[in-house]
């Protein structure tokens, strides 16, 4: 069974471009509403614009990919890729009139007819007006966007991520195509005028560790306030470190700043934040108090539940159906746990904020079984 997909992609503004004679004017009365007001669908005429938009995509067949990338690239696109219930689409719209209303009409789309969720985000700073602003905070603001997404814990292990390159923003590819590469994730495009979808797959790579530990405090400092001047971020630099550092920066008055890859480079390879106590008391823990459920508990399988619910890292634990016989393991399943103990199963939840923390929480479990 194919797991569900969460796909990133930007939006462009071609459906606007492309509007009917009838919708046009409906466009020019409300064009001019400020961006807040666009968002929440609040606008005159809009909700009626979006409806007969809507209707009118909904009328084309998107298994051909003739015309299609002429009228709503995003959609060709996401339905070359497959989407279906239970997918999610992210959607990141420029911070414009069209670039919001784009992302509502596409977004009502994915929801009203391939059944899955959708989440539009606008981005400020992306706009085709203004390249310097488009480069000094749509860029940045693009990247944390797509960070907090591929970061989210446990995502790798419950869905199939995709970052779709074929949409919105030309300048964002290489970016969409970095991130891709630094994370690990595949991008898509669909292949010209086509409905061929074409895959740059993940490929490892590796950061130099040594460099990166010793400019650390240096660049937590850098992501916590932004910029710091120049002298303050080179001195006392040896030139190894320089090197690693410098083209991982802008500078802009006399400051320097995370560049988008420098960003994404440290949001990938810094060290992960400590692991965390609960701070539940022990005796919340347990959440198996109904004797029902499993009737032949051994006295061994209670004092293991009683280690469990000492262990620092556990926030609680209940009865899970459906384990492997006589089996004693601790395997990851999304953000929480499962432990098979003698054909007992339990789901446990932890204080792990961060993929490393889950194998050093499933060792201790293990040492706690006889």
């Amino acid at each position: 069974m194919s797991r569900p997909k969460i796909v990133l992609t930007t939006v462009g503004v071609l459906i606007v471009h492309k509007l009917a004679e009838s919708e046009k004017a409906l466009w020019e009365g409300m064009k001019g509403t400020d961006l807040l007001t666009l968002r929440e669908g609040n606008a005159r005429k809009q909700r009626e614009l979006e409806k007969r938009v809507l209707a009118r995509l909904c009328e084309l067949d998107f298994s051909k990919a003739s015309g299609l990338p002429m009228i709503a690239p995003e959609l060709t696109s996401l339905a070359a890729i497959g989407i279906g219930p239970g997918d999610e689409i992210a959607l990141f719209a420029g911070e414009s009139a069209a670039g919001i209303f784009t992302a509502r009409v596409v977004s009502q789309f994915i929801k009203q007819v391939w059944h899955a969720s959708a989440e539009m985000e606008v981005i400020t700073g992306l706009q085709v007006q203004d390249a310097a602003l488009f480069r000094s905070t749509g860029v940045p603001r693009y990247t944390q966007s797509v960070i907090r997404w591929l970061t989210r814990p446990g995502l790798a292990y419950t869905h199939d991520v995709i970052l779709n390159a074929s949409a919105g923003y030309k300048s964002l590819i290489p970016y969409t195509t970095l991130l891709g590469v630094i994370f690990g994730v595949p991008v898509q495009y669909t292949f010209e005028n086509s409905d061929i979808v074409m895959t740059l797959p993940p490929v490892p790579l590796k950061c130099d560790q040594e460099h990166l530990t010793r400019l650390e405090p240096l660049l937590a400092k850098l992501d916590a306030e932004t910029e710091l001047p120049q002298q303050e971020v080179l001195q006392g630099l040896n030139g190894p470190d320089r090197e690693t550092l410098v083209p991982l920066l802008e500078m802009s008055n006399g400051k320097f700043m995370f560049s988008a890859l420098g960003l994404a480079m440290y949001e990938r390879f810094k060290s992960p934040p400590a692991l965390e106590p609960s701070k539940r008391p022990v005796k919340d823990k347990d959440q198996t108090r109904n004797w029902d459920k499993v009737p032949n508990r051994s006295p061994a399988f209670e004092r293991f539940k009683t280690r469990l619910a000492d262990c620092q890292w556990i926030e609680g634990f209940r009865y899970l159906n459906g384990v492997d016989g006589a089996r004693r393991q601790v395997k990851r399943v999304g953000q929480n746990l499962q432990i098979a103990y003698d054909g007992i199963g339990l789901e446990v939840a932890t204080t792990a904020r961060h993929d490393d923390h889950y194998p050093h929480i499933q060792a201790a479990i293990l040492s706690l079984m006889e």
